[in-house]
C-alpha cells in the first residue's frame, strides 16, 4: 500500500477545540462541576482520545449508556475520575460494576432493589423522571425510605425541552425536580444538559453534564441563535473521478438528479456506509478549496456526485472535499437533521485523524 492515493474519508478531530468547548461550559456553568458526556464514543469523536484529555484539563465526572463503554472508558482514566452509566445494572452485571470502579444510575424500582441488595454501599445515582418519560422512576413515586439501602452520590434528571429556551416544559421540570432533592438535602444534584447550561444558573444545581455541544454542535433548536462554540470535527473525502456532463444526463440511482445544462461534476468517496445520510441532497453543500460545492443526485453506499459548476479554480481527482468544519450546524439542518446525529453516524471505515493536545 506504499503511496497508495486516498480513497476512504478521513474525520479531522481536534482537540484543542474541543478543551476550548470544555473550558467555556465551566465558565457558563457558574461554579458547578462540569461533568463531560462521552456516551456513543464521544458522539462518535473518540472517547478514548477525548475522555483523557478532558480528564487532564480537570473533568472529574463522565457520563456513558452502556456498562461495555463504562469498562472500555475505565481503561483510558485514573480511578478517581467518576464514570456513572446511565443504563443502570441488571443483576448479572453487578460484579463488574464492582471490579471496574464504575456507578450504576438507578432508573427503576428493579434496579433500586438490585444494588440496595448487591451494591455493597457502593455509589450509585438515583434517575428521576421529571417529564421526558424514557428512564427513571417518576418524580412523585420517589421516596427517601424507599432509598435508605442506597450509597447515592447523585440525584439526577434529564430535560426534555431544553433545546427550546422559552418552551414551558423547562421550568415544569425544574419544579419538579427541585421537589424531589428537598427530600435530599445533601444529596449532589445534575439537571443541566449542554441546553440546560444555557438555560440559566437555577438549572446548574450541583453538576453540570454538556454533550453534544463539548463536540461542537448548537444544543438549539433551529431558528434559536447557537453559542459561540469552536469547530471540532471536519471530515474530509477524496474525489476519485472527474466527469462532464450533456444536458439531459441524469445521476446516480434513481435518477433524481437531470442536467439542464452541460456541466461537470465530481464523484467523492463518502457515502451512507460513511456516515453521510441519504438524507443529504439538494441544498446540502460541502466545500473544496474554501468554496462551497453543492451535492447533486442521491446519495449511495460508497459515493455522492458533487457540482463544480460555479468554483473559480481548477479541481483535480484526489483533492479534497471538505464537510462539517464549515458549519455542522448548517450541514445538519441541510440533511433534516441534527449534529447529534451526524456525528454518531460517522462510520467505522472512516480514519480518525487527531490534531493538538499534546
Amino acid at each position: 500500500m506504499k503511496n497508495a492515493l486516498p480513497t476512504t474519508p478521513e474525520l479531522h478531530v481536534d482537540l484543542d477545540a474541543c478543551l476550548q468547548n470544555y473550558n467555556w461550559f465551566c465558565e457558563q456553568s457558574l461554579g458547578a462541576q462540569t461533568a463531560a458526556a462521552v456516551k456513543a464514543d464521544a458522539y462518535g469523536l473518540g472517547m478514548a482520545k477525548i475522555a483523557p484529555m478532558l480528564q487532564t484539563a480537570g473533568c472529574k465526572t463522565f457520563f456513558v449508556a452502556h456498562l461495555i463503554e463504562a469498562v472500555s472508558l475505565r481503561k483510558t482514566l485514573a480511578q478517581e475520575a467518576d464514570i456513572y452509566v446511565l443504563h443502570g445494572c441488571n443483576s448479572i452485571d453487578v460484579q463488574v460494576f464492582h471490579d471496574h470502579n464504575l456507578r450504576p444510575v438507578i432508573n427503576s424500582d428493579y434496579q433500586l432493589r438490585n444494588w440496595s441488595q448487591a451494591g455493597n454501599g457502593k455509589p450509585c445515582a438515583l434517575h428521576v423522571d421529571t417529564g421526558i418519560n424514557r428512564l427513571g422512576i417518576a418524580f412523585d413515586k420517589i421516596k427517601l425510605s424507599n432509598t435508605k439501602d442506597l450509597n447515592l452520590s447523585l440525584l439526577m434528571s434529564h430535560l426534555a425541552c431544553a433545546s427550546t429556551p422559552d418552551h414551558k416544559q423547562n421550568a415544569l421540570q425544574l419544579q419538579r425536580f427541585k421537589q424531589v432533592i428537598e427530600q435530599f438535602p445533601d444529596t449532589p444534584c445534575s439537571l443541566a444538559n449542554s441546553a440546560g447550561i444555557l438555560l440559566g444558573s437555577e438549572y446548574h444545581f450541583s453538576i453540570t453534564r454538556p454533550g453534544i455541544g463539548l463536540y461542537g454542535g448548537t444544543p438549539f433548536d433551529a431558528g434559536i441563535p447557537a453559542p459561540l462554540l469552536t469547530p471540532v470535527a471536519r471530515l474530509r473525502a477524496p474525489i476519485l473521478q472527474i466527469k462532464s456532463l450533456k444536458a439531459g444526463d441524469a445521476i446516480g440511482y434513481g435518477g433524481k438528479f437531470i442536467a439542464n445544462k452541460p456541466m461537470k461534476i465530481a464523484i467523492i468517496s463518502y457515502g451512507y456506509a460513511d456516515g453521510l445520510l441519504r438524507s443529504a441532497g439538494p441544498g446540502t453543500n460541502c466545500w473544496i478549496n474554501g468554496q462551497a460545492a453543492a451535492l447533486l443526485g442521491q446519495v449511495s453506499m460508497d459515493l455522492m456526485a458533487v457540482d463544480l459548476s460555479n468554483l473559480d479554480h481548477k479541481v483535480n481527482p484526489n483533492d479534497y472535499v471538505e464537510f462539517l468544519g464549515y458549519d455542522l450546524n448548517d450541514f445538519s439542518r441541510a440533511c433534516s437533521t441534527i449534529p447529534y446525529e451526524i456525528l454518531t453516524s460517522i462510520g467505522t471505515r472512516v480514519s480518525r485523524i487527531y490534531h493538538g493536545a499534546n
